[in-house]
Parts: structure tokens; C-alpha cells; sequence
């Protein structure tokens, strides 16, 4: 019988105990999803880099319609289309007009003005506490802040933009993630028509001379964008929350952190792979059918990529639930070799393209929260915190602090 997702997780700090057994056994299982449709469960990490590195899966379906999904809410977990050559060139082109604008050396370039938005955060939880919730007021605004600077969003809009960003991943609220989608989608297509007469320096700009060059579709352009404010900030808001959660727990790895900033980009990737076990589910349908040798995935059947737990992969990580800022230290894998990368941005041609951002949004709000909070700490038992149990996105649904 298909195993229900979510599945149970009596830890939110770890993978649900169903992620491991799948791991340990090495199988691709079949399951059910939130929407209640047939898939396959990918969990790892070596399947997931590879198959999502296979060209036989894709984001087009022969019926659309008919398509099983992950969830059903919201125009993300749905095929777009039923050319899956077409799609996967469009997505291909995407990638491309939007890598000027996301390169490391753009987002570098973006490091004052990013320190200068999460000093304005921090400024604020400093005002309001303490005690005071981080989550509201630091690790749930800045990445929106940060990436509608990308975009391009003014920031007298900004509020609105996390409103609806929010309400977008609410998997059991239909109507308000339909609200929030046609609210993004409305507002994007006319700042596009903005920026087409005042053209400026952000990805929306870029995307709009694509337009104009015959390189891309309007309506997926627009998709592409809401789909980058979605994604370039979810993964940030729930490491901000769990890696503050995870440095004020081991008090040693703060202070190595603090004395020796060399260690800021280690932490950050440890942080990044141990902080959302059980999400970062990505989907794609079968193209073709595929025999992965655990059973024949037939084509149009769904496809679910566990990026979150297959970073805790036993066959991949020693002790993979262990929080060990060193496992990324380059003194640590001298003459052994690095560990895997983690995939908690994806793999292969389907790695996030806001990933050099993510990373250094993290940097940016560990050195100078701590710096700034020298004595932060709980205002409440670690027991008592609460979880995001009904959004795709999981992480904290607040975390109260002093100092």
C-alpha cells in the first residue's frame, strides 16, 4: 500500500523516520501525495541528483488536467504544458536570461546594500524587545526584501509581496493560495509593463527585453518571476530560523563561528543542509517510461525528488543528523576530498539559481546578528516552539528571543 505524505515527524528538527528506512533500504517508493495522487518518492541522495539530472523527466504532461500534483493548490505543482522539448528549452532560455542577474559576481556586488537591509531587520527586533520574535521581524522579511531588490519590486510594494508570498504555500487553503497567485501574477505583468517603458538594472528588465526579443513567452515569463520570488526567499526564511535555532543550542560552534570568521561559509553550509529535513520536494512528471529497477515509472506518472532529506542521506553523510560546521571546513577533508555538496538548492541543470544569493544572505545575517546580540538567546523553552505543520515550506512559525 503507497505511504500518505507528509509523513509523521516527531521531531521537526529531523527527517520523518519513513525518509530513512527508504534510504537505508535504497528503494524508490510509492506514495501518496497532500493532493491524494499516486507518485514516486525519490529520497537519496544519489538517485535524486541523478534522475533530476535525467532529461526523461520533465514539466509537461500529455493531459494537464488529468495530472497527478503534489498539491491541489496553486498553479506551481501543476505540469505547463504538454510539449516537454518546448518547455524544458523555455526553462533552458530562463535560466539563462535570469544567470546575469543572479551571478556570483552580481550578488557579490549586492553584499552593502543586503548588510544594509538586515541591519534595518535587526534594528527592528533590537526596538521591539526584548523578548522579541526573530522570525516576524528578521528572518521572514528580509529575503523578501532582498529579492524583490532583485526583481526590482518598489519597495513601497514590498509589504504586499510578502503577504501574498506567504499565503502561497498554504497547502490546505485552496482559495487563499488562488488569491494570493492571481494577486502575484496581476501584479507582476504590470510592473513588467513598467519596466518595458522605464527599463532598470533587475531580472524583470531582463526578462522583458527577452520578451521583446522573441526568446520567451510572456505568460512564463511571469510564472518564471512569481516562481522566483517563491523560491528566492523560502529557503532563506526557514535557515535564518533554524540556523539561529541550531548556533544558540551549541554555544561552542557560535563562539568558533565568532572567532573565526573563515568558518562564516562552512557553518552556512551545514546550516543549509541539516535545516529543512523533511521538505524541498521537487516534482516532475515522466516523459518516457523509465525502469529505475524498483518498479517501471510509467510515463505521466509523478515524480517527487526529496532535496530536504536526501541531505541527511546515511549513505551519503557519516552521522548525517549531526550538526558539524566543520564537515564543510577545507582543513577538515584535506587528502580525503570534500562531502558530497548537499541538495538542498537541487542538482544538476535544475540547481536554483538563487543560490549564490541564499548563501550570502545567510552569511550577511549570522555575522552581523551576532555580533550586534553577542547574549541572544530563547525567551522560551526550545519544547514550546511552535511549527509551520499546514505550508509546503515547514520551518518556524516564530521564534521569540532575548538578549
Amino acid at each position: 500500500m503507497s505511504k500518505q505524505l507528509p509523513f509523521h515527524r516527531p521531531d521537526p528538527m529531523t527527517a520523518a523516520p519513513e525518509f530513512r528506512a527508504l534510504q537505508e533500504s535504497g528503494g524508490i517508493a510509492r506514495v501518496r501525495t497532500f493532493a491524494g495522487h499516486p507518485a514516486w518518492l525519490v529520497t537519496r541522495r544519489e538517485d535524486v541528483v541523478r534522475m533530476l539530472s535525467d532529461d526523461r523527466f520533465g514539466r509537461a504532461h500529455p493531459d494537464p488536467p488529468a495530472a497527478p500534483v503534489l498539491s491541489a493548490t496553486g498553479q506551481f505543482y501543476g505540469p505547463q504544458g504538454t510539449d516537454h522539448e518546448r518547455l524544458e528549452e523555455e526553462f533552458r532560455v530562463l535560466r539563462r536570461v535570469t544567470a546575469n542577474s543572479l551571478s556570483v559576481r552580481r550578488v557579490r556586488a549586492l553584499r552593502p546594500r543586503i548588510e544594509e537591509l538586515a541591519a534595518h531587520r535587526i534594528d527592528r527586533l533590537v526596538a521591539a524587545g526584548p523578548p522579541a520574535d526573530l522570525h516576524a521581524l528578521l528572518a521572514e522579511p528580509l529575503p523578501v526584501d532582498v529579492v524583490c531588490e532583485l526583481l526590482g519590486v518598489p519597495s513601497e510594494d514590498r509589504a504586499e509581496f510578502r503577504r501574498w508570498t506567504a499565503d502561497v504555500v498554504y497547502l490546505a487553503e485552496p482559495e487563499r493560495v488562488w488569491t494570493a497567485l492571481g494577486r502575484l501574477n496581476d501584479y507582476v505583468r504590470a510592473l513588467m509593463e513598467r519596466k518595458r517603458a522605464a527599463p532598470a538594472a533587475d531580472v524583470l528588465t531582463d526578462l522583458v527585453r527577452a520578451q521583446d526579443e522573441g526568446l520567451i513567452d510572456a505568460n512564463l515569463s511571469v510564472l518564471w518571476a512569481v516562481a522566483l520570488l517563491f523560491a528566492g526567499h523560502v529557503t532563506t526564511v526557514t535557515r535564518i530560523g533554524t540556523g539561529v535555532l541550531q548556533l544558540l543550542a551549541r554555544p561552542e560552534r557560535l563562539r568558533a563561528l565568532s572567532a573565526d570568521p573563515a568558518r562564516r561559509a562552512a557553518t552556512v553550509e551545514e546550516l543549509l543542509r541539516v535545516g529543512q529535513p523533511d521538505l524541498g520536494l521537487v516534482w516532475r512528471w515522466a516523459v518516457v517510461d523509465v525502469d529505475t529497477g524498483d518498479g517501471r515509472i510509467a510515463a505521466g506518472d509523478l515524480v517527487l525528488f526529496a532535496n530536504g532529506p536526501a541531505c541527511l542521506d546515511p549513505t551519503a553523510y557519516p552521522d548525517p543528523d549531526r550538526f558539524d560546521p566543520d564537515r564543510y571546513h577545507p582543513e577538515r577533508f584535506e587528502g580525503v576530498g570534500p562531502p558530497p555538496p548537499h541538495t538542498a538548492f537541487g542538482a544538476g541543470p535544475h540547481l536554483c539559481v538563487g543560490a549564490s544569493l541564499a548563501r550570502l544572505e545567510l552569511e550577511v545575517v549570522f555575522e552581523l546578528l551576532f555580533r550586534r546580540l553577542p547574549g541572544l538567546r530563547l525567551a522560551v523553552p526550545e519544547s514550546e516552539l511552535r511549527w509551520k505543520e499546514s505550508q509546503l515550506t515547514g520551518g518556524l512559525a516564530e521564534l521569540p528571543v532575548t538578549w
